[in-house]
């Protein structure tokens, strides 16, 4: 019984209110009443009934009253506290669905940022293999110098052999002169052609110390354009998350202050609904209360009293409409001189809840 009665607390109550209202038609006695109808430019219904007391010879029994409008009334708030529950899943359900969305295109971009990623990276491993090949090229070369270089130091060793040979030779003939001659003049061709080599050698050495200088360099350059790529891509993956996560705390900020504005709006129907409900009693009552005829009025006797005023309560027109066929002209003039007794007619208690024109069903 507590299950259901958590499950479905709008049926529970409701039965409950429609066995009371019950026992009440059944046990208690109803009192005459005036009822006030709001003409048909202003938005109060005529179905509003508040119980007064009529002063009588014997004072009667006392009573008590179902007003069944405040019944309909309750459940109605029941019903519309059931349907914004309602509302409220459906909405929590639509925020739920557009939350998945933007994760599915989050990842999507996610996804295409590690493509870019890897495409970077392999343009990467394809420049360090160019350089890897352009180092072994500057190993060749220098390969090649220091054998350019051994070659010349034969040569130049070949030279002081031939030297020492022409130092020999001296001592012999004219003609072993003259081959020491030939001999040394072929020594300094050789000597400039290890000149020569020592030169190509040297240009080689700074061919290769400027080469290796450029490839550092290179390296260098590639590794801070690296990192400058990193940095970058860091910062716009940032970049982004920050901004979505501000366009979403907006919205959710935008969304909280719509709600928080809509209870506001309902709260000032709600205190509007209740204040009118309070200023038209206080009108019907100050007007019953100066209701005064010595002649003889049947009790069935009821008319429409239609009243015109200022805000300050100031009556300036009576209108006796509708009247029924118990009616007398006494109760039409003691019904409209009841009106302007009660003059000035209690102020709004909020200026929108004014009615310059208001029509009672009026009964004795």
């Amino acid at each position: 019984m507590i299950g259901f009665t958590r499950r479905h607390p709008v049926s529970v109550l409701l039965a409950l209110i429609l066995h009371v209202a019950i026992v009440a038609l059944i046990a208690v006695q109803w009192d005459d009443s005036v009822v006030i109808r709001m003409n048909s430019q202003g938005e109060q219904s005529p179905s509003q009934e508040l119980p007064v007391n009529l002063p009588q010879e014997s004072q009667p029994m006392k009573t008590f009253t179902v007003n069944a409008g405040a019944v309909q009334a309750e459940l109605q708030r029941l019903q519309s506290e059931e349907q914004a529950r309602l509302e409220e899943r459906q909405r929590l359900q639509a925020m739920t669905e557009q939350e998945k969305k933007r994760l599915r295109e989050l990842q999507k971009r996610q996804k295409e940022e590690t493509a870019k990623a890897e495409k970077a990276r392999k343009l990467a491993l394809e420049q360090e293999r160019k350089a890897e090949q352009e180092r072994k090229n500057i190993a060749e070369a220098k390969k090649r110098a220091e054998e350019e270089k051994a070659r010349a130091e034969r040569a130049r060793k070949e030279a002081v052999l031939a030297e020492k040979k022409q130092a020999e030779a001296k001592k012999q003939t004219e003609l072993a002169e003259k081959k020491r001659e030939e001999a040394r003049q072929q020594a300094l061709k050789e000597e400039k052609k290890r000149e020569e080599a020592k030169k190509q050698a040297d240009l080689a050495e700074k061919k290769r110390l400027a080469e290796e200088k450029k490839k550092r360099e290179l390296e260098k350059e590639l590794a801070r354009k690296a990192e400058e790529k990193k940095a970058l891509e860091k910062a716009a993956a940032q970049a982004r998350l920050k901004k979505e996560q501000e366009m979403a705390a907006a919205a959710l900020q935008r969304q909280l202050e719509e709600e928080a504005a809509e209870r506001r709006a309902a709260q000032k129907r709600q205190q509007l609904a209740s204040l009118r409900e309070s200023y038209i009693s206080a009108i019907m009552a100050k007007v019953k209360n100066n209701w005064r005829t010595p002649a003889k009025i049947s009790p069935e006797a009821q008319c429409d009293l239609k009243i015109t005023q200022t805000i300050e309560g100031k009556i300036t027109s009576v209108k006796v409409l509708n009247c029924n066929a118990d009616a007398t002209p006494q109760f039409r003039i003691a019904a409209e001189q009841a009106v302007y007794r009660a003059e000035p007619l209690p102020k709004a208690p909020e200026k929108e809840l004014f009615e310059k024109q208001i029509t009672f069903q009026f009964k004795p």
